[in-house]
């Protein structure tokens, strides 16, 4: 059950971020749909499911959406499903607030290390400013909780006979 999971999330990313750099150019940068399906992948099935939810959500980003370097954000999404998982794998991360902070942290290490790697392959990447960089944090975190709050409610129902 969870590579169908995770495979309708990304195709559920794809659409809402598509429609949104359509409707929204600009503002569209600062919601992440594919950094929620691989946390939550990370979250809910190891380390191992987020490294892979990583890859294809980065693929996904880079060859749809753009970029220099084609395979960076895969990398990056990579690192973070790996430290989500192993996260979840060793202390308890059930709770709304938990996660909150989860995704908090997961969208501001994004974009760190997403600039990191963007210096290191010498790729010109669009820099936040402190407040847009929690801006953005927070944004995804609410808009994250809340997806993870109506899909585990969903996933309960479904489960049980």
């Amino acid at each position: 059950m969870k590579w169908p999971l995770t495979i309708a999330g990304l195709v559920v990313a794809l659409a809402a971020q598509t429609a949104l750099s359509l409707v929204l150019p600009r503002e569209g940068r600062l919601f992440d749909p594919f950094l929620l399906v691989v946390v939550y992948s990370g979250l809910v099935f190891g380390e191992t499911h987020g490294m892979l939810a990583g890859t294809a959500a980065g693929w996904i980003q880079d060859l749809q959406f753009g970029g220099a370097v084609t395979g960076l954000q895969a990398l990056t999404k990579i690192l973070i499903g790996f430290a989500v998982g192993a996260a979840a794998t060793r202390f308890l991360i059930a709770a709304t607030t938990t996660r909150f902070l989860v995704l908090f942290a997961a969208t501001l290490l994004d974009a760190l290390v997403f600039e990191r790697f963007a210096l290191v392959f010498e790729v010109p990447a669009s820099e936040l400013s402190l407040a847009g960089l929690f801006g953005r944090a927070a944004l995804n975190a609410v808009l994250g909780s809340a997806l993870f709050q109506i899909l585990d409610a969903r996933l309960r129902r479904a489960v049980q006979p």
